[in-house]
């Protein structure tokens, strides 16, 4: 694998991660929730438009039936949950240096669990350690 076949994408995914992160915590007290999340999914559609003109596709995973998979139905789905979840946790005074390494770290270990039990994914001894240490952390960080 080349470096910058995998770089970039974390880079724009932790960096995306950081401005999230940040903003959401800024986020006006006052402001209506669903109003918060009507605004980031419009400016998130203004972007997502963009990548698609600047982006290669194939022909194939052009077609409208595609986009209406129940897939990608979930995937909007979790992240309007997602997204949510953040403003909400944010505006109960969670700070930003716990919340989301306390969100991310539960989400690591449902998601071994979702590996190996539904993509048959392997449990090996350095995975098992990442989620016992990804259960500690999150243990830490509340204390």
């Amino acid at each position: 694998m080349k470096p910058l076949s995998w770089l970039g994408p974390l880079a724009l995914t932790i960096t995306g991660g950081v401005v999230y992160h940040v903003s959401a915590k800024s986020l006006p007290r006052d402001l209506n929730p669903a109003l918060v999340l009507i605004g980031a999914y419009a400016t998130a559609l203004c972007g997502s438009l963009a990548a698609y003109v600047v982006l290669p596709a194939d022909q194939a995973a052009t077609a409208a039936s595609s986009v209406l998979s129940p897939a990608v139905i979930s995937v909007g789905l979790g992240a309007t949950m997602i997204e949510l979840g953040y403003v909400l946790t944010y505006r109960a005074a969670w700070p930003v240096s716990v919340a989301a390494i306390l969100i991310n770290s539960m989400v690591a270990v449902l998601l071994v669990v979702v590996g190996v039990a539904v993509f048959s994914e392997r449990l090996s001894l350095s995975r098992a350690l990442g989620l016992a240490m990804c259960l500690a952390g999150a243990w830490l960080l509340r204390r």
